[in-house]
C-alpha cells in the first residue's frame, strides 16, 4: 500500500455504509472519526473499493498498489450485505465485458453485411459499432450502465489502453509483412501511379494554400491534414483487398505495388515535414534521433534476427524467448517515438520492417499475434476512437467556415487523388473499368489515417470538430468505396477465355501445353511419371509449366516467381522450390529432353491459390491443368498418410473457374513406361458419353501414341436401349469412338497410326450401378492407369444406385469409386474435366 497525505490507517479498507456517501457510521471504538471528517468521506469509500481516492478537504491523494482487479464473488455480497461495487465496476470484469460487448457488436455488423451480399471491410464494421455505442451513450445519458462500462468512475480507461497496445502490434505486424523487394519488381504503371497519387494532391494543396490570403485553416493543422488525405496506406489497402478477395488478382497486385510505393513516398514526406514546419536546431536534432533509430533497427536488430534464423534448427519453431524479446522491443520503440513527440506506432512499424518477413520469424509472429489481436484487441482501439467523435459536427458544415474548409479540402484531395490514379493507368493501356477500380482502391481510407488523426487530436493539432469531420469522412469512405468496387469489378470475368482450349479439338500433331501443380515433394514423382508416359515428338511437342504452390506466411503480398527469368539465388524462391526445380531439371536433361519445361513458384494465400493457377494457365495458353489429389498414400499404397482439406478446396475452385481443361491425378501406382522390363503401360478409359468422357479419351489416345503404352477403351452401354444416335452429344461420341472401333479389327497394313495399333475397344452392356461396380472390380488388376471423365455416367444407368455413395464430388461417381479405399486394386486414376468457361 502506498499512502500519500495524512490519512489514518484504521479507517482505510472499511466500506462506506451508504453507497452514495451521505452518511458514514464508523465502527465501534472509532467514535468521533466521522464527526472529524464531516461529510467528506467519499474518498474513504473510493479507497476501499477503487484502490485510489482524492480527499476534497485538503486535496490529498491516496493510492493502493496493486489495485484490486476483481471482486471476491458471492462472499463479498454476503459479508457486506449488498454494499460495494457492481461486478462490471471492477477493472478486470469491466475489461472482459467491454471486449465481449465490442466483439459481438462488430461481428453483428460484419455478418449483416455479408448476408446482404456486401463485401464491407471488417474495419468498417468496427467503426460502425463504435459509432453505434457513441449514439447509445448520447441518448442514454451519464448515469446509464453503458456509461459505467465504457467510462468507469476511476477514470482509468483500461480497454482504451489495451486497444492502443493492439494498434501498436497491428502496425508492427504490417511492417513485418511488408516486402520492400516489391518496389524493385513493380511494373512501371504501378510505380508512376504510386508516386503521383501522393505527390499530385500535395502539390495542388500547397499551391492553393499559398495563393489564398485569408486562410481559414492555420499551417499547423493544414499540413498534417493535407499529407494524410493524400497518402495511400499500404496496410489499409492490403486489408481492403484481403476483405474484398482481390489481393491475388492481377489488379490487386498492381494496387499493392502502387500502395507500397505511395506509402514509402508519404513516409519520406512525413519525415521531411519536421524541419520544414519547424526550421530550428531542435528539428534537425529530431532528424538525427530518427536517423539513429533507423540505424539501430537496420544495422543492429536486423543482423541479429538473421543470426537467430541461422542458429535455429530446421523444422523447429522459434523459441519463445525471442518472441517475447521482440514484443519488448516493440514497446520500447513506441516509448522512444513518444518521447520524440512523434507518432508512437511509427516506431513499431519501422521495427517491423527490420524483422525478416516470411518463415521462420515473420510467419511465427504473424501466426501468434495477428488473429487474436485483430479480432479482440484492435476493435477496442477503434471503438475508443469513435467514442471521442462528436457525431453532430456535420450539422453546420455549410455555415461554419472552419468546418466547411476541412470538408472542402477532404473532397478536393479525394477528387484529385481519384483522377490522377485513374488517368495514369489508363495511359498505360489498362482498361478503363480496371483503371476506375484501381483509382477507387487508391482513394480508400482506413485505420492508419484514423490512428494518425487521433494522435493529432490528442496533441491538440486538431480541434474536436475537425477530428470528428475527418473520422466521419473515413466512415463514409470505407462504406462507399467497397460497394462501388463490388458494383464495377466482376472477378468472375478475369479468367474468361475467348477460345476453346481443350484436348478434344486439338489435332494429333498439335502442341500440348500442360500446367502441373505441386504442393508437396511426394507429388513430384507422380507428375513426372505421368509426363514421361505422355506422347511428345517434334510434330506433337509437349510443353510443361510446373507451378510449385507455397502457402503465404508472414507476408501481405503474394508472389509469382519464374525460375526461367530469375535464376536460383537469394530471393528467387530457392528455399521453397529447390527440390521441385532440380527434379524437373534432371527429368528434362537425362530422361526426356523433348519436353519443354518452365518452372514457377507461387507464394500465395491458401484460399486464393486458384487465382494464380488460372491466371498462369490463361497467360500461357495452357490446354490442360493437372492437379494432385488431396489424399496421399503410403509407399506400399495401402494406407492414407495425409488428407488435406486445403488442397481439396483448391481443386474445387480450379474446376469452377479454370480457363481450360483440368485433370486430377490420384496416384497409388507408379505410372510410367516399363521399358526396363519390356512391359507395356496398360491404360483403360471408361467411356459412357459426354464432353468430359471425350476429353479423357482424347488424352488417352495421345498417350497411346507413346511406345510401350497399350490403351483399352471400355464403353458402357445401357442394356435394352437402342444404340442409334439421337442427339448432338451422341453424334460427337460416335465420331470420337469410330477410330477405336476400327482399331479393334485386325489391321496389319503399313502406315497405320500407332494409337490404332495399340488400342483395344470393348463394349459392355450394363443394367445399373451394381453391374458397373462388379465389372470394374473384375478388371481392377488388369491396368496401371484408369482415365475417366468427371461427369462419366452422370444421369446414366451405369451409375444408378451408386451415385448417392459418392464421397468426393470433384471426382465424379465412377472416379470416386475407382479412387475409394474399398476398390481392390491400387491402380492410379486420372479424372478429366473439359473446359467449362468459354466467352462467346
Amino acid at each position: 500500500m502506498e499512502v500519500m497525505g495524512n490519512t489514518t490507517g484504521p479507517i482505510l479498507g472499511e466500506p462506506e455504509a451508504d453507497f452514495r456517501g451521505e452518511t458514514f457510521a464508523p465502527p465501534p471504538g472509532q467514535a468521533g472519526t466521522g464527526d472529524t471528517l464531516g461529510g467528506d468521506v467519499n474518498w474513504i469509500y473510493d479507497m476501499a473499493w477503487y484502490g485510489e481516492a482524492v480527499r476534497k478537504s485538503d486535496g490529498f491523494i491516496c493510492e493502493e498498489h496493486p489495485a484490486k482487479l476483481s471482486s471476491d464473488g458471492v462472499w463479498e455480497k454476503i459479508i457486506y450485505k449488498g454494499e460495494g461495487l457492481r461486478i462490471w465496476q471492477y477493472r478486470l470484469p469491466n475489461l472482459e465485458i467491454v471486449i465481449l460487448f465490442v466483439f459481438f457488436l462488430w461481428q453483428f455488423f460484419n455478418i449483416l453485411f455479408r448476408k446482404m451480399g456486401l463485401k464491407i471491410p471488417k474495419f468498417t464494421s468496427m467503426m460502425i459499432a463504435g459509432l453505434l455505442l457513441n449514439v447509445i451513450l448520447t441518448v442514454s445519458g451519464d448515469k446509464s450502465i453503458i456509461q459505467e462500462l465504457l467510462f468507469p468512475k476511476n477514470k482509468i480507461d483500461v480497454p482504451g489502453c489495451l486497444g492502443l497496445f493492439g494498434f501498436m502490434i497491428f502496425w508492427f505486424l504490417k511492417g513485418v509483412k511488408m516486402n520492400f523487394k516489391r518496389i524493385l519488381k513493380a511494373e512501371s504503371k504501378a510505380r508512376v501511379t504510386g508516386v503521383a497519387a501522393v505527390t499530385f494532391p500535395i502539390m495542388v494543396g500547397l499551391v492553393i494554400y499559398m495563393s489564398v490570403e485569408k486562410r481559414t485553416l492555420l499551417a499547423k493543422p493544414y499540413g498534417p491534414l493535407l499529407l494524410m488525405e493524400s497518402l495511400t496506406s499500404f496496410s489499409g489497402i492490403a486489408r481492403l483487398l484481403r476483405d474484398l478477395d482481390m489481393n491475388h488478382s492481377a489488379l490487386g497486385r498492381v494496387a499493392l505495388s502502387a500502395a507500397l510505393i505511395s506509402d514509402m513516398i508519404g513516409l519520406f514526406y512525413m519525415v521531411m515535414l519536421v524541419p520544414i514546419t519547424n526550421p530550428t536546431f531542435v528539428s534537425f536534432g529530431l532528424l538525427i534521433e530518427i536517423g539513429f533509430y533507423l540505424a539501430i533497427c537496420f544495422a543492429v536488430v536486423r543482423p541479429i534476427m538473421f543470426k537467430i534464423i541461422k542458429r535455429k534448427r530446421e523444422g523447429r519453431p522459434i523459441d519463445d524467448k525471442y518472441i517475447y524479446g521482440i514484443i519488448i522491443m516493440v514497446c520500447l520503440a513506441c516509448m522512444y517515438w513518444y518521447d520524440l513527440d512523434q507518432f508512437p506506432a511509427l516506431g513499431a512499424f519501422l521495427l517491423g520492417l527490420a524483422i525478416p518477413n516470411g518463415p521462420p520469424i515473420g510467419s511465427e509472429l504473424v501466426e501468434r499475434l495477428e488473429s487474436f489481436n485483430f479480432g479482440l484487441i484492435l476493435p477496442l482501439f477503434i471503438t475508443s476512437s469513435m467514442l471521442r467523435t462528436d457525431i453532430s459536427a456535420w450539422k453546420d458544415c455549410l455555415t461554419d467556415h472552419t468546418k466547411f474548409a476541412v470538408a472542402s479540402l477532404i473532397v478536393l484531395i479525394s477528387l484529385l487523388k481519384f483522377s490522377i490514379s485513374m488517368i495514369i493507368p489508363y495511359l498505360y493501356k489498362m482498361p478503363l473499368r480496371d483503371s476506375v477500380v484501381l483509382s477507387l482502391i487508391m482513394s480508400h481510407k482506413g485505420i492508419i489515417e484514423l490512428s494518425f488523426y487521433l494522435f493529432s487530436y490528442s496533441a491538440k493539432v486538431f480541434t474536436r470538430d475537425t477530428f470528428s469531420i475527418l473520422v466521419l469522412s473515413i466512415v463514409l469512405n470505407s462504406l462507399i468505396i467497397p460497394i462501388a468496387i463490388g458494383f464495377i469489378y466482376d472477378p468472375s470475368k478475369q479468367f474468361l477465355c475467348y477460345q476453346k482450349r481443350n484436348l478434344a479439338i486439338m489435332k494429333n500433331s498439335g502442341e500440348l501445353k500442360t500446367l502441373v501443380c505441386i504442393h508437396r515433394p511426394d507429388h513430384i514423382s507422380s507428375m513426372i511419371n505421368l509426363l514421361e508416359a505422355s506422347y511428345q515428338s517434334e510434330e506433337s511437342p509437349l510443353t510443361c509449366y510446373v507451378l510449385h504452390l507455397v502457402e503465404l506466411q508472414g507476408q501481405d503480398v503474394p508472389t509469382l516467381i519464374s525460375h526461367k527469368v530469375q535464376k536460383l539465388g537469394v530471393g528467387s524462391g530457392k528455399k521453397y522450390s529447390e527440390n521441385v526445380i532440380l527434379s524437373f531439371e534432371h527429368f528434362h536433361r537425362y530422361v526426356c529432353s523433348s519436353i519443354s519445361i518452365d518452372t514457377f513458384t507461387c507464394i500465395a494465400n491458401a484460399n486464393h491459390m486458384q487465382d494464380d493457377i488460372c491466371w498462369l494457365a490463361l497467360d500461357k495458353a495452357v490446354t490442360l491443368i493437372i492437379l494432385p489429389f488431396h489424399r496421399t498414400w503410403s509407399l506400399d499404397r495401402t494406407s492414407i498418410v495425409s488428407d488435406s482439406e486445403m488442397i481439396r478446396f483448391l481443386n474445387f475452385n480450379v474446376l469452377k473457374q479454370a480457363p481450360c481443361s483440368v485433370g486430377i491425378l490420384i496416384e497409388r501406382h507408379l505410372v510410367k513406361k516399363k521399358q526396363e522390363f519390356q512391359e507395356n503401360l496398360k491404360v483403360c478409359v471408361i467411356f459412357v458419353g459426354g464432353k468430359d468422357d471425350r476429353e479423357a479419351l482424347a488424352f488417352a489416345k495421345r498417350m497411346a501414341r507413346q511406345e510401350n503404352v497399350t490403351l483399352t477403351v471400355l464403353r458402357l452401354v445401357a442394356s435394352g436401349k437402342s444404340k442409334e444416335t439421337t442427339g448432338w452429344d451422341q453424334m460427337l461420341d460416335t465420331v470420337e469412338l469410330r477410330e477405336c472401333m476400327r482399331s479393334s479389327e485386325p489391321n496389319d497394313q503399313p502406315g497405320t497410326p500407332k494409337e490404332e495399333v495399340s488400342t483395344i475397344y470393348l463394349e459392355q452392356e450394363i443394367i445399373d450401378g451394381a453391374d458397373t461396380s462388379m465389372l470394374l472390380r473384375s478388371m481392377a488388376f488388369d491396368y496401371d492407369l484408369f482415365i475417366v471423365g468427371r461427369t462419366c455416367g452422370e444421369n446414366h444407368e451405369a451409375t444408378r444406385g451408386i451415385e448417392n455413395w459418392c464421397e468426393f464430388e470433384e471426382l465424379g461417381v465412377i472416379g470416386d469409386f475407382l479412387a475409394s479405399p474399398d476398390f481392390p486394386s491400387k491402380t492410379s486414376v486420372l479424372v478429366v474435366q473439359q473446359q467449362r468457361t468459354v466467352s462467346q
